[in-house]
């Protein structure tokens, strides 16, 4: 009698399933077990919202510097993190900075593009156009020793740099 007891009891736990987490927060959106009405439930959390802001790749990042400079990079690194306020960007191989390249800084911030072959620098690249768009606004820009011909740049163009002799241009070899 016994062993018929034990023999179901083990045969009771094998039947089960393993536990299979998907998600670390998992436990946190079962509106069964949170006791939410279903027109309560819990937002869904990105697996990047769990992260943070991550680094781009092969850049080191450290209390809101972002360091990708001598990496021989050929263009702006995207997914910068929002919180960045010095981005160092110097001794690349960058010819091109495009619009929204710096879209998702919301502080500011400093930008070193010295020693890159920037030929072209456009009026938007800085500052987005548009009323309802969150503007950057820059303490520094430093292009001196790329391609680019100051003349050439519109005045415009660093409508979002706060103070003016923050900016750098010129020394191309």
């Amino acid at each position: 009698m016994k062993a018929t007891l034990i023999f179901f009891l083990l045969a009771q736990v094998s039947w089960a399933g393993p536990f299979q987490q998907k998600g670390l927060f998992d436990f946190m959106l079962d509106e069964e077990a949170s006791g939410l009405a279903p027109e309560e439930k819990v937002p869904e959390i990105t697996e990047y919202e769990l992260m943070g802001p991550v680094c781009p790749f092969r850049c080191q990042c450290h209390l809101r510097v972002v360091q990708c400079s001598d990496l021989g990079l050929d263009k702006v690194p995207k997914d910068l993190p929002p919180d960045t306020t010095l981005l160092d960007l110097q001794n690349n191989k960058i010819t091109e900075i495009k619009d929204g390249d710096f879209k998702d800084l919301k502080n500011l911030h400093v930008v070193y593009l010295h020693n890159n072959n920037i030929s072209v620098v456009g009026s938007n690249d800085f500052c987005p156009p548009g009323y309802n768009t969150k503007k950057a606004s820059y303490s520094g820009v430093s292009l001196f020793s790329n391609p680019v011909q100051y003349w050439d740049i519109q005045p415009s163009t660093f409508r979002c740099v706060y103070v003016r002799s923050a900016i750098h241009l010129g020394n191309y070899k």
